[in-house]
Order: structure tokens, then sequence, then C-alpha cells
């Protein structure tokens, strides 16, 4: 199958795309639960444990929001202790390691497959009806047709908690596909919180006294990789091709970091991030680069981001593991998730404050249903300059 610079099928490109260009497309994804009820149907259902009860956690987004779920994860913990409760967590294919030390059992599951291949969606149900949960807690949030409504619809257990927070969208999720899915659903009154917060919240709904939400603890690792003694890091990379700042502009704020520090350049990622990453380095061949692409697994991942003294990125995984690991981190980003995603400026925050270059507008929070007209990328990423970043930024090269 013809893949593109990012190592993604064409065909789950262009879906990607079509559906951050016109948001309401995203409607279509209701259709999945028709599609998932049906095949469900032919899926056997897994008997009852009786040994201690079974929670499952359903949390299959990628590695940044995994980063903000482990900010309040210690909660987790004490609600359902290790001696009265078998603690799962069902997770995005890659990132089992980062949840064992929290959890008694990881189902990996291939949930990108999942989200447009009709076999991987097979595989996926599959899975996720392996074994029977006594309770099983999605705490992402159900109001849009997302993986996690899906994920949680099918697999089986005695309760099913969804949570919801108060917002002037509309719902994509319709409330007569919540009924179906969850037994009882979270509401939560706060609108637009901080990830980390939004996560604390329903913990401390569930019975947690009250909790402190901070960025990830992250345990540090040894590596066998030989890195510089003094390097930054580019991510110019991106979870969607809509919110990927231009590969240009990023070249050209390496060349000028580069010559005030002298610091080497790394470049790390995954496989989906190769064609970007190549199209990048392409454009600065006079800058001295240390390219871990495909090297590291995500442990190390995030050790080499610890270990940087200046760290640039889109809004990707690479931002939230920066800040949880207190570097000197900026994001050149959009509105489109600014408070819930972005702004880490909360009290409880002790470490170094991210540089956010974002320019103010009308319009903040909009949950990538732009209202305007999108060429290539959001157009509250394409208006950042590199002026603006270096200006950001400069004041912190030392």
């Amino acid at each position: 199958m013809k893949k593109n610079e990012n190592g993604q099928s064409m065909i789950f490109y262009k879906i990607l795309q079509l559906l951050m260009k016109i948001p309401v497309l995203q409607n279509i994804r209701i259709l999945f639960f028709f599609y998932d009820n049906i095949v469900s149907r032919f899926v056997k259902k897994p008997g009852k444990d009786s040994s201690k009860k079974r929670v499952l956690v359903v949390f299959p987004f990628a590695l940044g929001d995994c980063i903000l779920f482990l900010g309040a994860i210690e909660n987790m913990q004490k609600i359902y202790p290790a001696d009265e409760y078998i603690r799962t967590i069902a997770c995005q294919k890659g990132y089992e390691d980062l949840f064992k030390q929290y959890f008694d059992q990881v189902i990996p599951v291939e949930y990108t497959k999942a989200s447009v291949n009709p076999i991987g969606r097979i595989r996926m149900i599959k899975k996720m009806r392996s074994t029977y949960f006594d309770i099983i807690l999605d705490p992402i949030g159900c109001e849009e047709c997302s993986p996690n409504v899906f994920s949680t619809y099918a697999a089986c257990g005695n309760m099913k908690i969804g949570v919801l927070e108060k917002s002037d969208k509309k719902a994509q999720c319709p409330e007569w596909m919540r009924k179906k899915v969850y037994d009882r659903i979270l509401e939560i009154p706060d609108k637009n919180i901080h990830k980390i917060k939004f996560y604390a919240r329903v913990w401390e709904m569930l019975g947690a006294e009250k909790t402190v939400a901070h960025p990830a603890v992250l345990k540090k690792i040894e590596i066998q990789q030989q890195l510089p003694e003094k390097y930054f890091i580019v991510f110019p990379s991106a979870s969607l091709p809509v919110k990927q700042w231009p590969i240009e502009r990023f070249a050209e704020i390496t060349r000028r970091i580069y010559k005030k520090t002298g610091w080497t350049l790394i470049v790390c990622g995954t496989k989906r991030d190769a064609g970007t990453i190549d199209t990048f380095l392409n454009e600065i061949p006079e800058i001295p680069v240390c390219n871990m692409v495909q090297k590291t697994n995500v442990p190390e991942f995030i050790e080499v981001i610890g270990r940087a003294e200046f760290v640039l990125t889109n809004d990707t995984s690479a931002y939230h593991i920066g800040v949880a690991q207190k570097k000197r981190v900026c994001v050149v980003t959009g509105r489109y998730v600014y408070d819930t995603f972005i702004n880490y400026k909360y009290q409880e925050n002790e470490g170094i404050p991210p540089i956010i270059v974002c320019h103010k507008g009308i319009c903040y929070n909009c949950n990538n249903m732009c209202k305007f007209k999108i060429k290539q990328i959001y157009p509250c990423v394409d208006e950042n300059t590199v002026e603006d970043v270096w200006n950001a930024i400069e004041p912190f090269l030392v």
C-alpha cells in the first residue's frame, strides 16, 4: 500500500486531512457504532472471573495524552488498591512500558489501524472482549465519537463509567449513543480545564481525596546510545498534518539556535515521523546532527528529551514530555486546544514554565472544529512566524 512521508497509508492520511479540513465530516464516525454493534454479535463474550475484582481503564490515545494522564495516576492506586483489584489498562500498542509500573496488566491494541481499517477494528473488538471486568472506566471524555467511546462499547463488564465535561460546543457523540455505551457518566462542571486537572477531577469524583494536578513524574533510565554533551532537540513532526508548522520555518530557527549556542542537533521519533524529519534535515545540511529516529523505544525517547538543553516542537508528545522532565521547551501551536492541552500555567506546576508561541485571536478551544477555510494547516498555526518563535526563545538560549 502506498505510504506518505510519515509512513502512514495514503488512504489513512487523506481521511485524516479531510476530517480536519471539513470538521462536520467528523460526525460520520457515528457509523462506527453500528459496525461495531454488528461485529460484537459474532465475538464470544468472556466468562466472569471469580478472583479479585477487575478494573479496566480504557486509554487508546497518543503518547502525549498518556503523559498527561500520568499526571494524576497515583490517585487511581488509592481508589483501586492492589490487594482488592486487578488493575488493567488498554492502550495503544507500543506504550506498554509507560503503564507497567502502575497497572497489573496492560492490553496493547493497535488503535490507529482500528480507526479506519475494518479488519483492524475487528481485532480491536476481539481484544477488548477477551476478559470480563467488574468496572470499566473511560476517563477521557465522551463528547466525541473517539476511540475511547468505541473501545469501551466493545469491552465486557458490569459497570461502564464515562466522563462528560461542561462545554459550549455541541457534543458530537449523541446522547442515545452514550446511554448505550455507559452505565454511569461523571459530569465535570468545569469548562476547558487543563487535561491533568481534568483527570485529577475524575479521580476525585470516583472517591479520591483532594488531588493535586502535576506534570507526570517520569523515571530516569540508563540508555546505551551515546549522546552529545550538550544538545537541543527539534521535533518538526505533528500528530496531525494540520497542526504541523512549516518545515522551512523550523529549519530557519534551527540554524539560528545552532549559530547562537553551538549545541548539536538531535532528531528523534518513530517510523511515522521519519519522512517529515528527512525533509527537515535536507533543509539544514550544514548543521551537525545526531539522528536517533527509530533508534529508541518510548522510555528511551523520554530520556533523550530529559537530557536536552532545549526542545522546540509542534503540538506533540515531545512538548508534554519536555514539561514533565522540567526542560526548557517551546511549542509552536494554534488555539484549537489551548487551555485543555497547551497552557500549563497553574499553581501546582513547580517546573519550568513552557514557552508557548501562539497568537491571540477571536477563537480559542475549538477542539479541532475549525470554522475557517483550511488549506494545508490550521490558520492559527500558520500565522506564527519565524520571528515570533525566535523572539520568544532567544533570551533562554544560554
